[in-house]
């Protein structure tokens, strides 16, 4: 019984002795918490690296006007995707969609505004400005109808 215990012990460090660098992930770490941002919100933001920021801002895009990040914020800061844009349904007492619910959605009313999001990841320490503008990208030349900024430091 030694004999194999031993043997199993040297194929073991054999084994592991074949690897340049084991690196394992904490899983008793919980991931750091998404930080949202809408367009009232004015607060200095603080991210720690990895950590996710969501901004969520009231659009309109059948009138061509959509939210756009303008340059500047990376590398501090990068963009997760493009922005989602959900249409608000036509019932005024609708409640917010659960996604696990099976209940019917009402349909959106063309033309009524909805929200768009945008996901950002923080990437490296520093600070930045977050800035977006409202605009329709087809008219470069115009200026924002709106635009909302966030200071935004990485840790």
């Amino acid at each position: 019984m030694v004999r194999f215990t031993l043997a199993l012990a040297a194929a073991a460090v054999a084994l592991v002795s074949g690897c340049e660098t084991l690196t394992v992930e904490n899983p008793f770490k919980p991931a750091p918490l998404a930080v949202r941002l809408d367009e009232t919100s004015t607060a200095p933001v603080a991210l720690a690296r990895g950590q996710t920021l969501v901004v969520t801002l009231e659009a309109n895009v059948t009138t061509g006007y959509r939210w756009e990040p303008v340059t500047g914020y990376a590398p501090t800061l990068m963009q997760i995707g493009t922005a989602d844009y959900v249409a608000r349904s036509t019932d005024a007492t609708a409640t917010p969609v659960d996604p696990s619910s099976t209940a019917p959605i009402a349909p959106a009313v063309a033309g009524a505004p909805g929200d768009m999001t945008f996901r950002f990841r923080a990437e490296t320490a520093g600070t930045t400005t977050l800035q977006l503008a409202y605009q329709r990208p087809f008219e470069p030349a115009v200026a924002p109808a709106k635009t909302v900024r966030y200071d935004v430091t990485v840790r």
